[in-house]
């Protein structure tokens, strides 16, 4: 913790082998019932598909984000199979409860956008046409596709 650049940390992404992760982060008021509450939501879907509960919160001044990283063995079909099933599951019953999800990978960032509705994907697209008309930096980012 002094500040030196190591790649210790890393040794994280093999704590079940096969090095893969999907980061999830709700965001809530900054309220300890909520922590207690998304704790539990989340390890209860964790424990249904197997997975440890590996997380933190970063709290700001009226803001708290709970990032989880689903830690799983990419290697392993099967067991790829059942994160991306979990981490489907977190998004749904996060946002059956009024959260909103950031911080996500790639294969779930048009998920993710979705979850924010039409007229916030509607505005998006407006700004990235209006930005990048070509589509070409970066196409489908966060989730915003032109037509």
């Amino acid at each position: 913790m002094r500040g030196d650049m190591t790649m210790k940390e890393f040794g994280l992404y093999n704590w079940r082998g096969g090095g893969g992760s999907s980061w999830f982060a709700p965001v809530s008021q900054a309220r300890g019932s909520e922590t207690l509450k998304q704790m539990k939501l989340a390890q209860s879907i964790l424990d249904e598909f197997g997975f440890d509960y590996v997380a933190e919160f970063i709290v700001g001044w009226r803001d708290m984000h709970h990032i989880i990283d689903l830690l799983f063995d990419r290697t392993d079909t099967a067991e790829t199979e059942r994160a991306n099933a979990c981490f489907d599951k977190l998004l749904q019953e996060f946002t059956k409860q009024g959260y909103g999800t950031y911080r996500t990978n790639t294969a779930y960032m048009k998920k993710v956008a979705e979850t924010y509705g039409p007229v916030k994907q509607s505005v998006n697209k407006k700004i990235k046409r209006a930005l990048d008309p070509n589509g070409i930096i970066a196409p489908g980012k966060s989730g915003i596709y032109i037509d």
